[in-house]
């Protein structure tokens, strides 16, 4: 409780610096400094930064200090080493009255995403269990092109894709909640 506290305090201070609308490059600037758990963003912000893009997307804005406060309790993983557990994202969105469809099939996801708007999609950078998980959110664009926010630790921009076998194809997939 002491710590979800010390770090809604510190992120309070640096949300100020934030820029307006999604977030990228969770390893640098002002999101570097933002804490979860024991860690910085740097390290194991990326659910807690797609959450906070998704509500940007959608037009149900929240400040990242508060998605975070709210989240650590019931979804760090060893205070933030691991990041957040992904399956607790839709519980968030639930909770908010976000009106997500979450799907555990890397087919489902590829045959569902180009006929919504967004979501946020979890997978693993490599090997399963062998690399790093990292989540993302994306936004559907005409001719099922895709744009991907966050997609790199220390790139500050959207990335834009082809279609979304071309942004995830090659990634094992974990989750996506999608809208």
């Amino acid at each position: 409780m002491i710590l979800r506290q010390t770090n809604y305090r510190n992120n309070r201070l640096y949300e100020k610096t934030l820029p307006a609308g999604t977030l990228n490059a969770q390893g640098l600037g002002a999101l570097k400094r933002f804490r979860y758990g024991l860690f910085s963003f740097g390290w194991c912000g990326c659910e807690i930064i797609a959450v906070y893009n998704l509500l940007q997307l959608y037009g149900k804005p929240e400040k990242l200090s508060e998605i975070c406060r709210e989240i650590y309790p019931y979804g760090h993983i060893l205070c933030g080493f691991f990041g957040t557990n992904v399956y607790t994202l839709r519980h968030y969105f639930k909770k908010h009255r976000i009106p997500v469809k979450t799907v555990y099939k890397k087919s489902d996801f590829l045959h569902l995403a180009p006929k919504g708007r967004y979501g946020t999609i979890s997978f693993w950078t490599g090997k399963v269990m062998a690399s790093s998980i990292h989540t993302v959110t994306y936004k559907m664009e005409t001719g099922g092109a895709v744009t991907v926010y966050n997609r790199y630790n220390n790139k500050d921009c959207a990335y834009h894709y082809g279609s979304m076998k071309e942004a995830f194809g090659s990634y094992p997939f974990i989750v996506a909640n999608m809208i």
